[in-house]
């Protein structure tokens, strides 16, 4: 994860998407709703985490044989050498932040965070 390649603009709807079900469940709470609200933080934020974790997986290539042997049964053949097809793979990862790994980070942090102020 390279933090160079990190845009704000293509973070912000991670976060907004990310905070829906928190604001929800706080919002509905009748009794408890920072409780409610943490719980959901550290909900959101464990998915985002084992979503991050899996295209963290993708970055870095680990399902390229899976995809070309895909790719080339339903081409019947008609595909380039499995190394050019990594070669371009890698071409197309280059500069790939993973947000939705930060975004889950981040809410946890932010969960851990507010369960001081609560306990």
């Amino acid at each position: 994860m390279h933090f160079r390649a990190f845009q704000l603009k293509v973070f912000i709807p991670y976060l907004l998407s990310a905070m829906l079900y928190p604001a929800y469940a706080y919002l509905s709470a009748s009794s408890g709703q920072l409780l409610k609200l943490i719980d959901a933080l550290t909900v959101t934020g464990l998915v985002f985490l084992i979503l991050g974790l899996v295209y963290s997986l993708m970055i870095h290539g680990d399902f390229d044989i899976s995809e070309y042997v895909a790719r080339r049964s339903l081409n019947k053949g008609n595909i380039k050498p499995f190394r050019a097809f990594k070669d371009d793979k890698n071409e197309e990862r280059k500069g790939k932040f993973n947000y939705p790994f930060f975004t889950g980070l981040l809410m946890l942090i932010v969960s851990y965070i507010l369960a001081q102020f609560v306990y």
